[in-house]
């Protein structure tokens, strides 16, 4: 039985739009064994609906590796068990995908290599930000150079704790990603480049006051903000109860704040009696992060 293990991701960090992204300790499990013949697909979970037949990503993933290498199994068990919220903006679908690659990589003789998987897995998912954190863990800057991918991990030990502010709603990353413009002003995109810059040093060297400034955004939040209501009012809030930054996750609607001291308890209970008080329908999860990145092991 092959076990694979993979964690949640938060991508866009602050002003890092397709580049920033971080692991959670919140995961994606599988269990998958060649069988004789056939196909078993078992889903345990309570994030959202999954296909149970050749549409599963999971399979869908494991078989763009099978076609890569030439191997073709008897039969298949698939089990998967997730913690990870679908359609949130945490990283579902990277999960799904590196698991189900990483998982056929062992059933086809290991003939791939971190490099290929990593790249097959970013042209799956369409970009790199989620999928570089979910294989090596911590915080990733990525980069997509004309298909060949470049990750570079630095482990978080300095710890921060990550509040997690997931609604009852999802939006579709394809239709978020349409909202954005082709073309955005030459400051604007200065003003990311500047802000993610700081956010990076900020979060490795430990100048936590700075990380505020490091998640000026114009690329993609003020675009995407009308899709979750009370937006601005909820980032508000966020700071007022101790955030030292706090940005949209991946395309949303999650929103993550980052805290400093403690174990987060007391700003969780607070921005969950604000959702009560307005009628919002979130719920805060106090998470770290995960520094190792996927786990695969055969028993």
């Amino acid at each position: 039985m092959i076990n694979v293990r993979v964690p949640a991701t938060s991508a866009n960090m602050g002003a890092g739009f397709d580049s920033l992204g971080i692991a959670f300790n919140l995961y994606s499990r599988l269990e998958v064994e060649e069988r004789q013949s056939g196909l078993e697909i078992i889903t345990v979970n309570n994030t959202g609906p999954a296909h149970n037949d050749k549409y599963n990503l999971v399979y869908r993933a494991m078989s763009r590796v099978f076609d890569k290498t030439g191997y073709t199994p008897k039969g298949l068990y698939i089990r998967q068990k997730s913690e990870i919220p679908m359609t949130r903006g945490l990283g579902s679908s990277s999960a799904c995908i590196l698991g189900g690659m990483l998982a056929a990589n062992i059933l086809c003789g290991r003939k791939l290599d971190y490099r290929e998987i990593l790249g097959m897995a970013a042209a799956m998912e369409g970009h790199p930000d989620n999928v570089g954190p979910a294989l090596y863990g911590g915080f990733c800057i990525s980069a997509d150079e004309g298909g060949r991918i470049l990750v570079k991990s630095a482990k978080l030990t300095n710890g921060l704790k990550f509040a997690v502010m997931i609604p009852d709603f999802f939006v579709a990353t394809r239709k978020s990603r349409s909202t954005l413009p082709e073309r955005v002003p030459f400051r604007d995109a200065v003003q990311n480049i500047s802000s993610a810059l700081v956010f990076r040093d900020a979060l490795i060297d430990g100048d936590f006051d700075m990380l505020r400034y490091g998640v000026t955004d114009r690329l993609h939040q003020p675009y995407r903000r009308n899709y979750i209501d009370g937006f601005d009012d909820i980032f508000k809030r966020t700071y007022e109860y101790g955030s030292k930054a706090t940005y949209l996750s991946g395309s949303g609607p999650t929103i993550v704040s980052i805290l400093t001291g403690g174990d987060g308890g007391g700003f969780k209970r607070r921005m969950e009696r604000f959702f009560v008080e307005n009628s919002h329908k979130w719920r805060c999860l106090i998470l770290e992060c995960d520094n190792v990145g996927s786990v695969v092991s055969v028993v």
